[in-house]
This record gives C-alpha cells, structure tokens and sequence, in this order.
C-alpha cells in the first residue's frame, strides 16, 4: 500500500530545498503557493515515492515544523489487483497476458520470445491487436 503525500511551507510561494539521500543531494521544489485576496496558499510538494518521503521527514526543516505534511492519501496498486484477478480466473493460459493494459506493453510481448514479431509488423494499435489474434495471443485487459 502506497501513500502519496503533499509537503507543504508556509509563508512561501516557491522554495527549492534540498535533502541527503544516502550520500546523494535531491532537489525537490516546492511550488504552487499564491498569496492574494482569498488568502495564502502554501507552497507544496506531491510525492508518492517513499524514499523521498523518509528524506523530507528526516529532514531538519520538517523537525522544526518549516514543512509540514498536507494531504496524504492511500494508492491501490493496480498491479496487485490485476494479479489477483488473474489468480482467480483459475488456470493461467500460457497465450494469456492478463498483466498488459496498453499498445506499449503488448508490442513488447510479442517482440520478445516466443514470438519474435518484428517491430515494422507492429507499429499501431490495429496491426498489434491483428498479429495477437493471428497468433492466437489474448489480452483480456487491453482495451
């Protein structure tokens, strides 16, 4: 289960800020704050990445209540669902991509072994779904 979070500063329309990851300096940019008549927006930040969220929060800026955690809301992971749907649909077909939901994806199946598809034979949507169907290849959740 992920969480994305949104940062926010105070007081301040824009701020770069940097943290320590390990032995490497991150940027990260606040942004998005305004002050008018409605009031003041803070700067903020959105990141659903956990290793830049342990980095801001470890942070001495986060530590003195400079940044503060906004928004944060819980991510389904799709993959874990389209995993599990698969797992109960019973015996997995071996010409079955129930994983693949877009043209990218498809066309990397059937470049790779056992098909072997050339890449001039796939270069839209319509000729990769023909060579599938030709090659009796299904995926069930590529619309």
């Amino acid at each position: 289960m992920k969480k994305r979070i949104t940062y926010e500063i105070h007081g301040q329309i824009e701020r770069n800020c940097f943290f320590r990851i390990g032995s490497a300096m991150v940027r990260v940019e606040f942004s998005g704050g305004a002050v008018n008549s409605a009031g003041i927006i803070p700067a903020q930040y959105t990141t659903d990445n956990p290793l830049y969220q342990s980095a801001i929060e470890n942070s001495a800026d986060f530590r003195n209540g400079v940044i503060k955690r906004g928004f944060e809301q819980i991510i389904d992971e799709p993959a874990a669902e389209l995993e599990a749907a698969a797992a109960a649909q019973g015996p997995a077909d071996e010409n079955c991509y129930p994983l693949v939901a877009n043209t990218q994806q498809a066309r990397a199946v059937l470049m790779a072994a056992p098909y072997r598809c050339q890449l001039s034979e796939l270069q839209n949507k319509h000729s990769v779904r023909a060579k599938a169907d030709e090659l009796g290849v299904k995926f069930p959740n590529w619309l």
